[in-house]
């Protein structure tokens, strides 16, 4: 470790803009993978509801809806059809409402429509479900989600490509400025490193102080990228929370079973992003000075 202390004191403005250049890298990558997660948790969601919903006019008849229910099934292209009584309805509109007894008082079963809640078990099934459902009799409106789960999935593969753009362009900028600013470090040490050599010390010896530096300045640009990170979203979170009202946890890629949860974050899913966002900048550090002492230290 001493070593490392005074390299970075021979070399401080060459130090600092690797643990920058790094720090940016690392906090870009927090912001865009916590956005992509938390898009994928909504698409996720909004996917695991009814994604056609059909009223039905009062004076239809039940034995006509479950006709209508049957003939979805046997189509073989939903998953699953659920029915919703009347007095289903009713129940439904009572434990939403039940701040409010005015509103209570107001509605009865009878006006309350039944309806079918239809699961499709491919999206492109989406429409032609629709279609159909418009043409049946007795129905009132068809509630189509269609555009909803598109839109989401539109946006969430937006932002994994400009998420992995940036990405891409954000390590070439860090391999770049690392293995420069390592290079000037060795040219600094040359010296040091032929007595090392006279003496008979290995490359992978000389090498060693390089590596370690650049995992450890990965490890302290993770650590602090992960702390600002933080320290931004919980001076945000009332206004987030505020916001996003009414939206259930999302799980991290459906990983809910370990508690991994985006939104609101759970522990479990703040420890394994900073252990995360820490390992790759240790990796990064470490593969950029590898690289560099590689090209310069024979």
């Amino acid at each position: 470790m001493s070593e490392i202390w005074t390299s970075i004191r021979r070399t401080p403005y060459q130090s600092l803009a690797s643990f920058l250049i790094l720090f940016f890298t690392l906090f870009l990558s927090l912001f865009f993978f916590n956005l992509t997660s938390f898009f994928n948790g909504m698409l996720s969601y909004v996917e695991t509801k009814p994604q056609v919903t059909v009223y039905f006019q009062n004076q239809t008849k039940e034995d006509d809806i479950f006709k209508i229910r049957d003939s979805m099934v046997s189509s073989g292209k939903v998953l699953s059809v659920k029915y919703i009584s009347k007095q289903d309805a009713l129940k439904i509109y009572r434990d939403l409402n039940k701040n409010n007894p005015l509103l209570l008082e107001m509605v009865t079963a009878d006006i309350l429509p039944a309806s079918l809640e239809v699961y499709a078990k491919q999206p492109e099934f989406l429409t032609e479900i629709a279609a159909y459902l418009n043409k049946q009799p007795g129905v009132d409106e068809v509630v189509f989600q269609k555009d909803i789960v598109e839109k989401l999935l539109s946006l969430t593969n937006t932002l994994r490509r400009l998420s992995l753009f940036i990405m891409i362009f954000l390590l070439i900028i860090a391999f770049i400025v690392l293995m420069t600013t390592t290079a000037f470090k060795i040219a600094l040490k040359k010296d040091e490193i032929e007595l090392l050599r006279l003496l008979g010390a290995s490359t992978s010896y000389i090498r060693k102080p390089f590596l370690v530096e650049g995992m450890l300045f990965g490890v302290a640009s993770g650590s602090l990228a992960f702390a600002l990170f933080y320290l931004i979203f919980l001076y945000f979170y009332p206004f987030l929370s505020s916001y996003l009202a009414g939206i259930p946890s999302l799980s991290f890629y459906n990983l809910g079973s370990l508690n991994l949860y985006v939104w609101p974050p759970s522990v479990q899913f703040i420890v394994a992003t900073y252990i995360i966002v820490v390992l790759f900048g240790s990796l990064i550090g470490f593969v950029g000075n590898y690289f560099s002492t590689s090209k310069y230290i024979k």
